[in-house]
C-alpha cells in the first residue's frame, strides 16, 4: 500500500498550480492534456482555471498540506452542498419575512383641495 501511487499524497504547489493555469491559458494546451501532463484531475483543471480567470493570482495560493483529494472533496461535495443550504436559507428567510405595513399616502386632488 505503500508504494501505491493512486494512494500517495500528493501536493500541488502554488508554483504548479501557476503553470498548469498557464498551459491553459497562454499555451492553449486543452485541460485534458495538462491533467495527462501533470496528472491531476482533468475537473481539477477547469477548476483552477475558472479560478484564476475570476481572482486572478490570487487564486493560486493555497493553504499549506492541503492535498489534491481533499481538494476534490471540497469542490465535488462541500462547494455544491454549501450552496444548497445558501439557497434553502435565502429561500426561508423571504418567505419567513414578515412585510413592512405600509399605508399609503391620501392622493391630492388639485381641484378640491384648493391652492398650497
Amino acid at each position: 500500500m505503500k508504494n501505491n501511487p493512486a494512494l500517495r499524497r500528493a501536493t500541488i504547489s502554488a508554483a504548479q498550480r501557476g503553470q498548469i493555469v498557464q498551459r491553459v491559458i497562454v499555451d492553449g494546451w486543452t485541460s485534458v492534456e495538462v491533467a495527462a501532463a501533470f496528472g491531476v484531475p482533468r475537473r481539477l483543471v477547469d477548476v483552477w482555471v475558472a479560478d484564476f480567470r475570476r481572482h486572478g493570482m490570487a487564486s493560486l495560493r493555497q493553504d499549506h498540506g492541503e492535498t489534491v483529494a481533499a481538494e476534490m472533496i471540497q469542490l465535488t461535495i462541500w462547494r455544491p452542498l454549501r450552496a444548497m443550504l445558501r439557497r434553502l436559507a435565502v429561500g426561508l428567510r423571504g418567505s419567513l419575512a414578515a412585510e413592512p405595513f405600509v399605508r399609503p399616502l391620501p392622493l391630492r386632488q388639485s381641484n378640491k383641495d384648493g391652492p398650497r
